[in-house]
């Protein structure tokens, strides 16, 4: 078994669960703390006690920060630098499965780009059957019911037509729907696991 080891200790803030739908962010619980990165966790300081997120749940590290969760950084903590941290954790509904969760990191500049260029490597890319995001998966259950209407779709899954349209590409680019949002055999073998 694997010693754990400590990598880097950091002061910044944090959202441990943040609650985000598209691209807003409805969490505005920042906590100002101490950040623990080692080879197997990453540890978050929590009053007396610790939370921890196993390096091997993580499925995405410094995806794009919305504009709206920036200004909301700035206006919460006094910064514009924050790091994208997807992960999986137990699910409380069940005991076999798992949830996905979202962290947020704020902080200096130099201190969140060390920890993405840590934290990039050590949890590696993620693999295609984790690289959908919420509306990547809401999208594509949409358009496995039959639902293509940009403006449908829109008011549906709460997101802007530009969130959209990327996440239609992402869906897209990853063989799961052709360039009408017909799904593909992989997409509909995709839908199944999801549901």
């Amino acid at each position: 078994m694997t010693q754990e080891q400590g990598i880097a200790k950091v002061d910044l803030n944090y959202i441990f669960k943040a609650v985000i739908m598209g691209t807003s962010l409805y969490s505005d619980n920042w906590e100002k703390g101490i950040l623990y990165l080692t080879n197997l966790n990453l540890w978050f300081s929590e009053g007396k006690g610790w939370s921890t997120i196993p390096l091997k749940n993580i499925t995405m590290v410094g995806r794009e920060v919305p504009n709206t969760i920036r200004l909301k950084a700035q206006r919460g903590i006094g910064t514009t630098h924050v790091l994208i941290i997807d992960y999986l954790q137990p699910s409380s509904v069940s005991t076999d499965s798992y949830a996905s969760s979202v962290a947020l990191l704020g902080g200096n500049e130099a201190v969140i780009n060390t920890l993405k260029a840590y934290l990039q490597p050590m949890c590696g890319t993620p693999s295609k059957s984790q690289s959908l995001s919420d509306i990547d998966k809401k999208l594509l259950y949409m358009l496995y019911t039959g639902i293509n209407d940009m403006a449908k779709l829109s008011f549906l899954i709460g997101a802007d037509n530009e969130t959209l349209a990327g996440s239609f590409k992402n869906i897209r680019d990853q063989g799961f729907c052709d360039t009408m949002g017909r799904l593909t055999q992989e997409g509909l073998t995709k839908i199944k696991e999801l549901m």
